[in-house]
């Protein structure tokens, strides 16, 4: 693992990777135009874009991004922070209007955008005639030539980016990130990630999410490691063969479809038993101290590669089955929590401290306190509030802390439990109170439930299922299945009703289901 680090700013971890990994070869992709980018072209874009605002008048301006993973997205991000401007990243799949009204919530001055984009680009110019803009691989070409590097002093208070929340339950808001923020994450994530020059990644969400860019992309950097660029879900599973990756960072909906498309193969080759069987023994064998985890069937790391060994998970609630499942297949799962807010990583289990069914202990870089029922947050790396909101600043940070919204508690050693949303718990007529992220888990370890939601519906917990239709062809079929779960749940707990959906629900970047959408369609 590499030595500890301490990083002021992203534009550190520029200047380090130059100077130990000039001739590496970063964030490889299928983008012909821009590959990859070595650490000294990083340092030389980031540079430039600091003569061009030094001398340009660009001191402070607000540069969004907009377009698909890449080594020329990622490369752009860095050079806007690094050049002493703020990078406003966009998720990609937001409807038109709705990023026009973040453009100008961000006060955008420039969009930075992929040819693949160009559509978007010109619809956007209809709804926004001032704004300024430019193909993203233009712009990085055009800083390509010779002159003068700069790379100002950054003040730590300074606005590194402003990232948009994913707005599954309200409006998104306009979250500030500082340099300081980011130093203070990337500094303890770097010390206590299971990073190495060793590691291949495969990046797979957008590095539009902070989880990715604090966690793969940042990784990537400090440690000279190989990061593959994933171009959608859809080529996870040839990429995971072709690249044969050793950590992944993922969100619970990647864990949960490698895990039925494991089961899945299984079953059409006629060794779910044998699989089940060894699964079961390999467990038994670990509470011991024996790992026979890479003598199972092979057919499993056909799927998932053979080579990989951690997968670092947040982004919503995570079923500690699944954990353990792929524990007993000889991959560690580091189950962690995190939210836009505190850059995102707020507590991590780590090889050494893995509580499965927690989400870790406290990151050095901020401390924890559960308030009320509600997880809070102060330190380093939090948001010093939301952009131009003096309101819903004044909402979440009271008292000294950030509040997240979440629910948890935390045991005697410091590990920390995620309750839900609170936002989400659905309030009983008789006074008890039930968490949706429970039941939700439950109706995913059904072979055949592809996405789901629960909510309180005239009194009365629903759940929102939409389902392969190859296993449950009906709703009565489905309901089958929900009446197995009710048998296990005290009666306030139980589904009382149940929405079969024929088609996918609305998601944020990150794959999680726009709940605020989905709850006042049904109502």
């Amino acid at each position: 693992m590499p030595e500890a680090v301490t990083y002021r700013s992203l534009q550190d971890v520029v200047v380090r990777a130059n100077r130990l990994f000039p001739d590496t070869r970063f964030f490889l992709s299928k983008d012909p135009a821009m590959p990859y980018v070595l650490g000294r072209e990083l340092y030389r874009l980031c540079g430039r874009l600091g003569s061009k605002v030094r001398h340009g008048g660009m001191q402070g301006a607000h540069i969004a991004l907009l377009g698909p993973n890449c080594a020329a997205w990622i490369s752009a991000y860095f050079a806007v922070v690094s050049g002493g401007c703020t990078a406003v990243p966009m998720h990609l799949g937001t409807p038109d209007d709705e990023l026009a009204s973040c453009l100008e919530r961000a006060d955008v001055s420039l969009l930075l955008y992929d040819a693949a984009c160009q559509a978007q680009a010109d619809a956007l110019q209809r709804l926004l005639p001032e704004l300024q803009m430019q193909e993203l691989h233009t712009f990085l070409q055009e800083l390509n030539t010779d002159g003068d590097l700069v790379f100002p002093e950054l003040k730590r208070d300074g606005m590194a980016a402003l990232y948009f929340t994913s707005g599954t339950t309200a409006q998104s808001k306009c979250v500030i990130l500082t340099h300081g923020n980011m130093g203070a994450h990337c500094t303890t994530a770097m010390a206590a990630l299971p990073l190495s020059l060793d590691d291949a990644g495969l990046s797979i969400l957008p590095p539009s999410h902070t989880f990715e860019l604090m966690t793969n992309i940042v990784g990537a950097l400090h440690c000279g490691g190989t990061l593959y660029i994933n171009e959608s879900l859809r080529t996870v599973k040839r990429n995971l063969q072709k690249y044969q990756p050793t950590i992944l960072v993922v969100v619970p909906l990647v864990l949960q479809t490698l895990h039925k498309e494991i089961l899945n193969t299984a079953r059409r080759q006629g060794k779910l038993e044998k699989l089940q069987k060894g699964l079961k023994l390999s467990g038994a064998l670990q509470a011991v101290g024996i790992d026979i985890s890479r003598r199972l069937s092979q057919d499993v790391y056909d799927v998932l590669g053979h080579n990989l060994r951690y997968f670092l998970c947040g982004g919503a609630a995570l079923d500690p089955e699944l954990i353990r499942f792929f524990k007993c297949l000889g991959i560690t799962v580091l189950q962690g929590y995190g939210i836009t807010e505190c850059c995102p990583i707020v507590a991590a289990n780590l090889p050494g401290a893995n509580r499965i069914g927690s989400i870790g202990r406290a990151f050095p870089c901020c401390e924890t306190a559960i308030i009320d029922g509600e997880i809070c947050v102060r330190g380093g790396s939090v948001s010093p509030g939301y952009y131009r909101d003096e309101a819903a600043t004044a909402e979440s940070y009271r008292g000294g802390w950030f509040h997240t919204g979440d629910l948890g508690r935390m045991d005697r050693r410091g590990f920390l439990y995620f309750q839900g949303r609170a936002k989400n718990l659905i309030v009983l007529a008789n006074g008890e109170n039930v968490s949706p992220e429970e039941l939700e888990t439950r109706l995913y370890q059904l072979d055949g439930v592809r996405d789901a939601i629960v909510y309180e519906k005239h009194q009365q917990i629903t759940a929102e299922v939409y389902a392969d239709p190859a296993v449950f062809p009906d709703a009565a079929a489905l309901w089958q299945a929900v009446s197995e779960i009710n048998r296990h749940l005290p009666p306030y707990k139980q589904i009382g009703n149940l929405i079969y959906r024929e088609n996918e629900f609305e998601k944020t970047a990150t794959q999680k289901i726009k709940r605020r959408a989905a709850t006042e369609a049904a109502s």
